[in-house]
């Protein structure tokens, strides 16, 4: 199994997360959910390590403006496409579906879709390792009061597809909230205020009111 280089950067100001992993024997890499203000700064780490950035990707379209200075293929959703034009879709733009694989040397990720906070959420597993953006929240769960947010289609796509995957697996989110930026299923399906011991018509009752 090849080297990986990984590493999760902390934005203060926004409290948001971004990671890069790389596969050292081919020399590439992967970035999910970079803020603009972090490219040269991403740009700097990759050259220090010998890779060469393959893929950007998003876990929903909150970070669709963040695409300067990143020369790679952005990925998202294929659901970002509903209503919007093709042809505002930049060329570049890779668009995924559930259960495709992105690869990155002799690395893959597999998409998992998790609409919910935005219709085109998505999440990426790659190893033993969940990289959930805002379809979960470390111990609680995103505010579902944006018109786009749907709290039924969160319910079941942390329900259905994440809570399921093994316990041991780590969960890397898309924010520190409270000083927290890693967690595993198994600590989530105990502790989760949001859906542990929830059922689906009561969490669409109190997901408003849950702790962001």
């Amino acid at each position: 199994m090849p080297d990986v280089y990984f590493r999760q950067l902390y934005d203060a100001h926004h409290g948001a997360l971004t990671y890069v992993l790389g596969e050292t024997e081919q020399g590439e890499a992967i970035v999910i959910d970079p803020l603009a203000q972090d490219s040269v700064l991403l740009g700097a780490m990759l050259q220090e390590q010998g890779l060469r950035l393959r893929w950007v990707l998003h876990t929903h379209l909150h970070h669709g403006s963040e695409r300067q200075g990143l020369k790679a293929g952005h990925v998202y959703s294929r659901q970002i496409t509903r209503g919007l034009p093709t042809a505002h879709i930049p060329k570049e733009t890779r668009l995924v579906d559930h259960n495709e694989l992105i690869a990155f040397g002799q690395e893959r990720l597999r998409v998992i879709a998790t609409p919910g906070h935005t219709p085109s959420s998505i999440s990426f597993l790659w190893r033993d390792r969940l990289f959930c953006g805002d379809a979960l929240h470390l111990g609680g769960c995103p505010p579902c009061n944006d018109p786009s947010s749907d709290a039924g289609a969160m319910y079941d796509s942390v329900t259905t597809h994440l809570l399921t995957l093994p316990g041991e697996t780590l969960v890397f989110p898309g924010h520190d909230l409270a000083g927290r930026s890693v967690s595993t299923i198994a600590e989530e399906r105990r502790r989760n205020k949001a859906f542990s011991g929830q059922s689906r018509d009561a969490f669409m009752s109190l997901s408003p009111a849950f702790p962001a």
